[in-house]
């Protein structure tokens, strides 16, 4: 199913570009004027739209899953509009527009770094415990993020026979079972001793899901257990930032993202990042 999906996405963008490198064409034997920055804004902006469209058909809507169309819209306007902007009010909004990509896409190097450190950090870490950070679930069942997450719990559990393991997550919207409990069930039912699992069930945030889950481990090991948490690669440093800041020293082990939501997923946490730091948590 999901190789189909990908071959899907994938034709409907390598169409979207092919009619677009056509029409240019067209536009240009009729005698119009087409520069090769505007034609390159003209088919990132529509396929960055496209991917909205596409992706709020796929997930839940979320701001990740329209930022990729908030940065396409300026580029189809900057396509058809540049020759025009060489004065007055024309031409500030011009340079404005360049000035807001330009921090963007600074922004983007910066949050990108810092995602790619964090998820690197924990790839050799050695814990007593590990903390599966929860995700949405469709009724009882876990998604594909949560899976991933979930798998790779399992797979440091199964090198590591001495570990336990805390997955946290409490009951939201359109959810018939708590987070917690459908990850204990998913681990469980694939061979995983449920005497190493602990459901944290009250969660409703990554703040609630360290402090719920540290309470948990310093009952079961004690306070001076080393501690790991996984989560989707892109979110691993900030989520370590906010286990900082509820006194939990843990090391994240990185899952692999849903590979279509990738773009959105990065964007969308560039923004949480900036917001963190604006609000001093980071």
């Amino acid at each position: 199913m999901y190789t189909r999906w990908r071959l899907y996405i994938l034709a409907v963008f390598l169409v979207i570009i092919g009619v677009l490198l056509f029409g240019c064409r067209i536009w240009r034997k009729r005698g119009h004027q087409l520069s090769w920055l505007r034609e390159v804004f003209l088919i990132l902006g529509v396929v960055l739209i496209v991917e909205t469209l596409i992706i709020s058909t796929l997930s839940n809507y979320n701001l990740g899953v329209i930022l990729p169309a908030f940065f396409g819209v300026p580029l189809v306007f900057l396509a058809f509009m540049l020759p025009k902007m060489k004065t007055g009010f024309l031409l500030l909004l011009k340079w404005l527009i360049a000035g807001c990509y330009a921090v963007a896409i600074g922004i983007f190097f910066v949050c990108g770094f810092l995602m790619i450190r964090a998820a690197n950090e924990g790839e050799h870490a050695e814990v007593d415990a590990v903390i599966v950070l929860g995700a949405a679930v469709h009724g009882d069942k876990v998604t594909w993020v949560l899976e991933n997450r979930l798998n790779t719990a399992m797979e440091y559990l199964e090198t590591h026979p001495n570990a336990i393991c805390v997955v946290s997550g409490g009951q939201g919207a359109g959810e018939t079972v708590t987070e917690g409990s459908a990850m204990k069930k998913y681990m469980v039912e694939r061979g995983v001793d449920e005497n190493r699992v602990y459901a944290e069930e009250k969660a409703k945030n990554t703040k609630e899901n360290f402090e719920n889950s540290k309470v948990i481990i310093d009952e079961v090991l004690g306070e001076n257990a080393r501690i790991a948490f996984v989560t989707t690669n892109f979110h691993v440093y900030r989520a370590g930032q906010v286990a900082k800041a509820q006194g939990v020293n843990a090391v994240g082990i990185p899952a692999e993202d849903v590979w279509y939501l990738r773009l959105n997923n990065f964007l969308r946490e560039c923004v949480g990042i900036c917001v963190y730091a604006l609000r001093g948590d980071i």
